[in-house]
């Protein structure tokens, strides 16, 4: 994905490419303010009665100056939505009575807006399925950083120990010490509606600028860091900590609050597959010292939009890890960026990962969501940052299919029968183009010893009960697996020793005691 803002033809602003169908008005009328959609559906949202000018672009970001005096506008690109801020830059700015009450209009094409857990903003498809989802929005001031303009004049810097790095721009998030207040949205009538708190847009100690994130930035994604002292963090981009941010051996990260980071998974691509084994893997960028930590995997239950501190509750342990990434050559040896990888060890028994993604592929859990978190979360040292592209990997074997030929087993009922018809090099019946039992053809000949039979070739013929002519049939007693390589018979026509193999696909295939067609 790449989300970097580009001017397009037809006038708009959007990403070069992400997972949604996004476009930001490249100035004028705002009642083309944005579009967000997937699979033919999307919705739009207006800011009536406003012009705005043509944006900067700077990266994934679009910002429109001056869409009321002394407030900016920007917009954000992510790989799955938008953000949206407007930026308040000063105490006089913010006595604009506009600001009292951020009224957007909002339709859709197959989508309507609705309200959403916690206060927040939904869009709906038409058999009620939340398709894109934004959290309840928020409001925040400039008092933590080291910078910035107070209502009563200018603030001295704060002084701090080394310092971790920053956990994002001020422009996305709230940052250790800024003084931040929810503001849940109403929808009424084809709007969106947001009311900024006032004691904190224009309160005697507010330091400015001032960023008002109305709750109408929506995503497809479901993933989450909360913060003990109430942050929260939906659809993060970039990387945030995990476990105590406070401060230790002369580094600082924050007051002292404990974060946890959480990632959900939807079922699609596992329906009908059997798991051999999984991993979860996150990408570590910074660890607080260079002495290894634990991290644990949590499998929690789901999350949305409305989810706060403390969190779902945590049903089982997936795995944990003690390690170190990130500080580069802070350490000796250097410790670069690492992928950390949760698989189960077989030696400790509470590890579940496999078999929690098996029951997850069979349906036995609708979605899939898993925590990372300190270990000991009352140690500033243990304090780590992941990235926001945290995956599942998982090994799977696609389930045998429907068995195509069932009938009456000769004998005992012991042993099973598989039947198999070879390909020519050309497609046809080694016995020729009149069908089984006449003699092979020379394409026939081009089947050498041991080289096998292609994907796709047919391994169940029409014909029962004949061998020879290049058709073999072998009783295999009823279980016995079929592992890649398996002879199933002799080209009678060309002599004993010419056999041929089956390069099976996947799990191996099993003799059931019947015929039946192996894919």
């Amino acid at each position: 994905m790449d989300t970097t803002l580009e001017r397009r033809s037809d006038g708009s602003v959007g990403p070069r490419s992400a997972v949604v169908d996004l476009a930001f008005s490249g100035g004028g009328d705002a009642k083309d303010l944005l579009r967000l959609g997937t699979a033919g559906k999307s919705i739009r949202l207006s800011w009536p009665g406003r012009q705005v000018p043509a944006p900067r672009l700077d990266g994934s970001t679009a910002t429109y100056p001056d869409v009321l005096d002394g407030v900016d506008l920007q917009l954000t690109a992510t790989a799955e939505g938008y953000r949206q801020v407007l930026v308040v830059r000063t105490a006089q700015a913010a006595t604009n009575p506009d600001l009292e009450q951020i009224k957007l209009s909002v339709s859709g094409v197959g989508l309507e807006a609705a309200p959403g857990a916690g206060g927040g903003l939904r869009a709906m498809d038409d058999d009620g399925n939340a398709v894109f989802k934004g959290p309840a929005g928020q409001m925040w001031d400039s008092a933590g950083g080291a910078e910035g303009l107070a209502a009563d004049g200018p603030k001295a810097p704060k002084t701090l120990a080394t310092t971790a790095p920053d956990e994002g721009s001020p422009q996305t998030r709230p940052g250790n010490g800024d003084a931040s207040a929810v503001l849940p949205v109403t929808v009424q009538d084809g709007a969106v509606i947001v009311k900024p708190a006032l004691g904190l847009l224009r309160g005697d100690k507010t330091v400015y600028p001032v960023y008002i994130d109305p709750p109408v930035g929506l995503g497809a994604s479901e993933r989450t860091k909360l913060s003990s002292d109430g942050d929260r963090f939906w659809q993060f981009d970039g990387s945030l900590g995990v476990g105590k941010c406070g401060s230790a051996n002369g580094y600082y990260c924050g007051a002292g609050y404990v974060d946890r980071m959480y990632f959900e998974f939807a079922p699609s691509k596992l329906v009908g597959k059997y798991v051999l084994d999984a991993t979860f893997r996150a990408h570590e960028t910074w660890s607080f010292d260079c002495d290894p930590h634990w991290v644990d995997l949590e499998r929690t239950d789901n999350i949305s939009e409305g989810t706060r501190w403390p969190g779902p509750r945590q049903l089982d342990q997936m795995g944990d890890r003690y390690v170190s990434a990130g500080r580069g050559k802070n350490c000796s040896p250097e410790q670069p960026d690492a992928w950390i990888e949760f698989n189960d060890n077989p030696d400790e028994s509470d590890e579940n990962l496999a078999s929690t993604v098996r029951s997850f592929a069979d349906g036995k859990i609708s979605r899939l969501t898993m925590m990372l978190r300190a270990k000991d979360e009352t140690d500033a040292t243990a304090w780590k940052r992941f990235e926001d592209n945290a995956t599942l990997k998982v090994t799977y074997v696609p389930r045998p299919g429907v068995p195509t030929s069932v009938g009456v087993i000769p004998g005992d009922g012991t042993s099973g029968y598989c039947k198999v018809v070879l390909l020519g090099s050309a497609g046809r019946h080694p016995q020729g183009s009149d069908g089984p039992g006449t003699r092979p053809d020379e394409n026939a000949t081009e089947e050498r010893r041991g080289q096998g039979l292609a994907p796709g070739r047919v391994l169940d013929g029409a014909e029962t009960g004949r061998r020879g002519m290049g058709q073999g049939v072998e009783r295999l007693p009823a279980g016995q697996r079929l592992g890649p390589g398996r002879h199933l018979g002799e080209d009678a026509h060309n002599g004993p020793g010419r056999r041929w193999v089956v390069p099976l696909q996947g799990a191996d295939a099993v003799a059931l005691g019947l015929q039946r067609q192996i894919e």
